[in-house]
C-alpha cells in the first residue's frame, strides 16, 4: 500500500525531533537548563507547523483565571485565535483562551508520568471550576530512559494506569496524550455504556497495537507524532466544529492508526454525577 503524503510529512517531523534529541542530549549534562529550553522550542515549533496558523503557540508561562488564581508554570501553551496580540508577550496567559498545554521532557522517566498526570488533573479541575472549560493536556518527550522499547511501553502504560487511579477524579481530568517521539503515543479515552441496561463508563489510555507478525511495538505506523496531532484535533473538534474537517481528514488517512486498550477504569453514572455534571465521550 502506498504511504499517504501526510504520513510522510509526519515521519519527517518525527525524524527532526529525534535528530534534535541527539544534539541536545550531547550537551544536556553541561547545561541542562538550555537543553531543556531548546527541547521545549522543538515541540512548540512542531505545533506551530501542524496546528492552524490562526492559533498562538507560546512557551514558558502561567495561566491566569478571572478570579486571579493561577496555574504553575507550563512549558508550551496553545492560545485561541482571539487572544489579544498586546498580551502575547505577557507570561500570565488568560485562562479562558487556552486550548492546550504541554509539558516537555528530553528523556522521559517514570516519575515524570505520575507528576504530569497529577498536574493535569489539578489544572483541569481548576479551569472547570473557574471557567467551565476543558483543555487538551499533553506530555511530550524526545526519548525515554528505559533499557528497551518493549520495557518502556509496559512501564509507561502501567504508570499511566496507576497514576490515573490515584489522581484523576473524573475521566475529563485525564492526561489527554503522552507522546514519546521515538517510541509511541498514549491517548486517553472515555466510552459510554455500550450495551442495553449497562450503567458503567470506561476510561483509560490506548497505545499502539503490536505488529501482528512479530508481536512487537517497534516502528509504530503511523509514528507517535502523527497520533499526537490526530488526538489534538479530535479533542479540539469536540469543542469547536471548525476543527472537525481536518480531524476527519487525518482520521481517514490513518494518522490515528490501530490502537488497543487494556484494564479500563470503570465509572458508575452516580459516581460521575457527584463529581461533575458534564462528560465528554472520546473514541
Amino acid at each position: 500500500m502506498t504511504t499517504h503524503e501526510v504520513e510522510s510529512y509526519v515521519r519527517q517531523a518525527t525524524r527532526e525531533i529525534q535528530d534534535e534529541y541527539k544534539r541536545l542530549y550531547a550537551r544536556a549534562a553541561e547545561d541542562p537548563g538550555t537543553a531543556g529550553d531548546e527541547g521545549e522550542e522543538n515541540w512548540a515549533d512542531l505545533l506551530r507547523r501542524w496546528l492552524p496558523a490562526s492559533v498562538h503557540v507560546v512557551t514558558k508561562g502561567r495561566l491566569l483565571c478571572a478570579d486571579g488564581s493561577t496555574s504553575r508554570q507550563l512549558d508550551v501553551i496553545v492560545l485561541s485565535e482571539s487572544y489579544p496580540l498586546g498580551l502575547l508577550n505577557k507570561k500570565m496567559y488568560l485562562a479562558s483562551e487556552v486550548l492546550a498545554v504541554f509539558e516537555c521532557k528530553l528523556t522521559l522517566k517514570k516519575a515524570h508520568v505520575e507528576e504530569t498526570v497529577k498536574r493535569a488533573a489539578a489544572l483541569k479541575r481548576l479551569l472547570h471550576a473557574r471557567h467551565d472549560q476543558d483543555i487538551v493536556y499533553g506530555l511530550v518527550s524526545h526519548s525515554h530512559s528505559w533499557s528497551s522499547n518493549d520495557v518502556a511501553i509496559s512501564k509507561i502504560s502501567e504508570q499511566l494506569r496507576e497514576s490515573d487511579t490515584q489522581h484523576v477524579q473524573h475521566p475529563n481530568e485525564a492526561l489527554d496524550v503522552t507522546c514519546v517521539a521515538d517510541l509511541d503515543a498514549w491517548i486517553s479515552y472515555c466510552m459510554p455504556p455500550l450495551g442495553e441496561g449497562e450503567e458503567e463508563f470506561s476510561s483509560g489510555y490506548m497505545a499502539s497495537a503490536p505488529v501482528p507478525e512479530s508481536g512487537q511495538y517497534i516502528d509504530c505506523d503511523p509514528p507517535p507524532v502523527g497520533r499526537m496531532i490526530s488526538c489534538i484535533y479530535r479533542r479540539l473538534a469536540s469543542r469547536d466544529k471548525r476543527f472537525m474537517g481536518i480531524h476527519l481528514y487525518f482520521m481517514r488517512v490513518g494518522l490515528t492508526g490501530s490502537m488497543m486498550h487494556e484494564n479500563p477504569r470503570m465509572w458508575s453514572r452516580s459516581e460521575l454525577a457527584q463529581v461533575r455534571k458534564s462528560l465528554r465521550s472520546y473514541w
